[in-house]
């Protein structure tokens, strides 16, 4: 019986299923230098002495490596093995989040700026973000008087207003297709994924085949003519970034990340051609960040490495900090913090072997015991953790097979009443994202301190930061066990942290079964969406910062990807409509449009909802809210769908692909019309992009300057007046049937 149990939890981990699971630590008792830069040691999960709670603790804490040597002593003495049945985390969207106190302090407007262009419009729509002052790199930007426009490997940049006499000035073709950009006064960041650098003699010579991203920074005083002024490769994917001030905050992760001898033992940073050094002197140009890791049972190691980068001044050095990490990660920023969070998971394998020591080891002889000593204080270079875990199972599985079939039944049962006790108390544990606050100030990086709280983070929305609180919306995942009596529903959560990111008010077990679909934070409030068959809108007061507390809810059909302020009391949703079928399911069906009135926070109203088209409708702004134009002053909604209708046998057919205009007041909303790229539902030529396969007439984004309209695909920038919808101007980015007649700037 005891084998049986033993062998259970070792190789199939009971078949159970968690939200994530894990795998053992490395037990090596490695020197470090934690934030007070004292030497303390790692001594972890494989010694009996420390328990599942010590574990979890230890994970959360972070320590700074001392010199890069001490860093490729780390990844020597600590190779991984390989993981079998055990992994760490969940696979989630990585992404690099923004909330700033001054963040709808007041509903947003039109998001108008006055720039210096002779004969620009200072009524201009700007990238739809989070933060005020925090700019979210797009495909599309406009200063009131430019448009920069990405289209696949090109870069447009058209004199755009006055709009009847829009222009392409010029593009700058680049062989590695860019992924997004930036502009300011006169500035224009591009990157993406470098995947010409592996043809060069420079690369050639690595030894790490690490992917790149590039970044290159272009004085375009000379709209005709823009210069490139800074030449960047960063080693690692992109993650994500931010633009505060003229510094861009940009953040690269290193899968798998591995050291070989006598190459660079942190990430490489590439600038015009030369590999920046590490080791700083005068008059030399190098990257030296701060390098931190953690005490978490690492599967593999990712370099995620944050980089701020002066794009007004090309003479200052790159500045940064590098964290050793497991798994995906979410980023979040304000304007004063950067916050690295991540969520931790730990399975039944680890809550049996704690048990185990607990129940186990004290029985076993001292000679048993001294072989597991001996055992785990070997070099993980001679024994993996996986090996060295393997043996000590066998020592305690002799262990059982010793005893009388009466005692193996009597420790089995012991044993899995320990389990069900211990998997009670650990529950809220099972699932919790670490939080770790990190100060930033022109381009300058420290780290301050972190926190914790149970569950997972969807996306950016569902973080905020108010004063001196940080606010976080979670859902903790579903859990199935043999030693609950029944399945863990998911349930959803709202922390409030204090500055120094300890928990000082929650609001737990919100809609069991269901899980987050949207949040937003306004002032002293969270609005939070939850799903599985009807939405409820949670309203919840955060006024008292250690009493969040639920004002209202509504319950309708349907769910909201995204909420956005329309005024102090009034919310925009947009989602999907849905329908309970016939087996008790839920249907998704075409995208749905609603206007909430918050002002009786205790009864929350939908005042009025649209819904276009059937299943199978879409829209990027359900998943990108970049794609969401709205300006109240100009009563303006614009977002781009891909409408298609239910026909015969449920099969549904794509009737139009273009951008929705509406007209929105207080009272609700009404359709001005519908912008078509497609030419009449000609199809085009197809394009992956942002993970996402489009057609090159798909329209993904659409902005305003003055009271022209303007709507973007890879195909077409199309003015229409806001008016009545009349066409101004139809600019053709790609010409099909002949060659540009663009000045091209290589």
């Amino acid at each position: 019986m005891f084998k049986k149990f033993i062998f259970l939890f070792i190789v199939a981990v009971f078949g159970f299923s968690l939200t994530g699971c894990t795998k053992t630590t490395q037990n090596k008792i490695f020197p470090i230098v934690n934030n007070n830069n004292e030497r303390t040691n790692i001594n972890t999960q494989n010694n009996p002495a420390i328990t599942i709670e010590e574990q979890l603790a230890s994970q959360s804490k972070i320590n700074k490596f001392s010199t890069t040597e001490e860093i490729k002593s780390f990844f020597e003495e600590n190779s991984l093995g390989r993981s079998y049945s055990y992994s760490y985390g969940i696979e989630k969207e990585m992404m690099w989040d923004v909330v700033d106190k001054e963040s709808l302090n007041a509903a947003p407007r039109s998001g108008t700026k006055t720039v210096s262009n002779i004969g620009s419009s200072d009524d201009f729509s700007q990238t739809n973000v989070q933060v005020k002052g925090v700019d979210e790199a797009d495909i599309i930007k406009t200063d009131g008087k430019y448009v920069y426009a990405l289209v696949k490997n090109d870069l447009f940049i058209i004199n755009a207003y006055p709009a009847e006499k829009a222009v392409v000035l010029s593009k700058i073709e680049f062989k590695s297709r860019p992924d997004n950009i930036y502009i300011d006064n006169n500035r224009l960041v591009v990157f993406g994924y470098d995947d010409k650098i592996y043809e060069t003699e420079m690369h050639k010579n690595f030894r790490r085949r690490s992917n790149y991203v590039f970044l290159k920074i272009f004085d375009t005083s000379d709209k005709k003519n823009p210069k490139q002024i800074r030449d960047l490769d960063i080693e690692g994917d992109y993650v994500n970034s931010r633009m505060i001030g003229n510094y861009v905050y940009f953040v690269s992760a290193n899968y798998n990340y591995y050291y070989i001898e006598e190459e660079p033992v942190l990430p490489r940073i590439i600038e015009d051609g030369n590999i920046l050094t590490n080791k700083c002197e005068a008059g030399v140009r190098c990257f030296n960040p701060n390098s931190y890791y953690f005490d978490i049972p690492y599967q593999n190691y990712n370099f995620t490495v944050i980089t701020s980068i002066n794009i007004q001044d090309p003479k200052e050095d790159i500045q940064g900090e590098a964290y050793l990490l497991s798994g995906n990660q979410n980023m979040y920023v304000s304007q004063n913090n950067i916050y690295i969070t991540y969520t931790k998971y730990i399975n039944e394998y680890q809550l049996e072997m704690d048990v185990v020591r607990e129940i186990v080891y004290p029985r076993l002889s001292d000679k048993e015991k001294e072989k597991i000593v001996k055992i785990e204080n070997v070099e993980n270079f001679i024994l993996s953790p996986e090996e060295k875990r393997t043996k000590i199972e066998m020592i305690i599985e002799r262990f059982g097979e010793s005893l009388s079939i009466s005692d193996q039944e009597n420790l089995e049962k012991e044993l899995e009443e320990k389990m069900k006790e211990k998997y009670k108390d650990i529950s809220k544990e099972l699932e919790k994202t670490v939080i770790h606050k990190i100060a930033i100030n022109k381009g300058v990086l420290e780290y301050q301190t972190f926190g914790e709280v149970t569950g997972y983070v969807l996306n950016q929305f569902s973080m905020d930061e108010n004063g001196d609180y940080f606010r976080i919306a979670t859902t903790k995942g579903r859990t199935w066990s043999r030693f609950d009596d029944e399945s863990r529903k998911s349930y959803n959560n709202l922390y409030v942290l204090d500055g120094d990111m300890k928990v000082v008010g929650s609001l737990e077990n919100l809609a069991e079964d269901e899980q987050i679909y949207s949040v937003r934070f306004m002032q002293d409030r969270a609005y939070m969406v939850t799903f599985k068959q009807t939405d409820p809108l949670f309203v919840i007061d955060l006024k008292d910062p250690k009493r969040p507390t639920v004002l209202g809810e509504l319950k309708i059909p349907g769910f909201s990807n995204y909420l956005h302020p329309y005024d102090a009391n009034t919310m925009i949703g947009i989602g999907k409509d849905t329908d309970v079928n016939e087996w008790g399911g839920v249907t998704t069906r075409g995208i749905k449009l609603s206007l909430f009135d918050v002002s009786d926070v205790s009864s929350p109203k939908e005042i009025d909802t649209y819904v276009m088209g059937d299943r199978g409708s879409d829209s990027i702004a359900l998943y990108d809210h970049k794609a969401f134009l709205f300006s109240r002053d100009k009563n303006l909604l614009v977002i781009p769908v891909s409408l298609q209708n239910s026909g015969e046998f449920g099969w549904s057919k794509l009737t139009f692909t273009g951008a929705a205009v509406f007209n929105i007041t207080r009272d609700g909303f009404k359709l001005s019309g519908k912008i078509d790229h497609s030419d009449g539902g000609r199809i085009s030529n197809q394009d992956y992009w942002g993970g996402y396969t489009y057609y090159d007439n798909t329209v993904k984004r659409s902005l305003y300057i003055n009271d022209a309209l303007y709507t973007f695909s890879n195909k077409y920038l199309k003015i229409n007046n806001l008016n009545d919808l009349s066409l101004v101007s139809n600019i053709e980015l790609i010409k099909e049937k002949q060659e540009d007649d663009f000045e091209i700037i290589n």
